[in-house]
């Protein structure tokens, strides 16, 4: 069956969704706090608008900052939040999903490293959509300073 074919999670799969996402926000500030930096609060629209990006990207087999309309990640983000600083990290994972592993796997990338330590942001949504063994996990950032 295509992945845009596949059928909706079951409700108990939602709440290991959130296990997850909330692990990984978890291990993320665990990484800020190892370099002296403020701990992120969660954001709910922030972690809806990753959790539809994820989505977006599995339906579509895709792996962009861009949505699959072309919409950039900065315009996803904004339609939920006046933050000044806005920034994303996206990962694509076969087989089984920990949130240390993706959050290694971030602090592995230069480029997504700097976003997740970055001092400017103060908020995080992280969302995770696993479908066919495949996981993709979306983690959007917010500043307001």
């Amino acid at each position: 069956m295509p992945v845009a074919h596949a059928p909706a999670l079951h409700a108990h799969a939602h709440r290991r969704v959130d296990h997850i996402d909330r692990a990984i926000v978890r291990v993320l500030n665990q990484a800020r706090s190892f370099s002296g930096l403020p701990r992120l609060r969660l954001s709910r629209p922030l972690a809806r608008v990753a959790r539809g990006h994820s989505g977006d990207l599995l339906r579509h087999h895709m792996l962009s900052h861009d949505s699959s309309s072309g919409a950039p990640f900065s315009w996803r983000i904004r339609r939920v939040t006046s933050a000044r600083t806005v920034g994303e990290t996206i990962a694509m994972v076969r087989g089984r999903t920990t949130a240390r592993g993706v959050v290694r796997a971030w602090l592995a990338s230069p480029e997504h490293r700097a976003v997740m330590l970055s001092p400017a942001f103060s908020r995080v949504g992280v969302g995770r959509t696993r479908r066919h063994g495949t996981s993709i996990v979306t983690a959007d950032f917010a500043g307001f300073r």
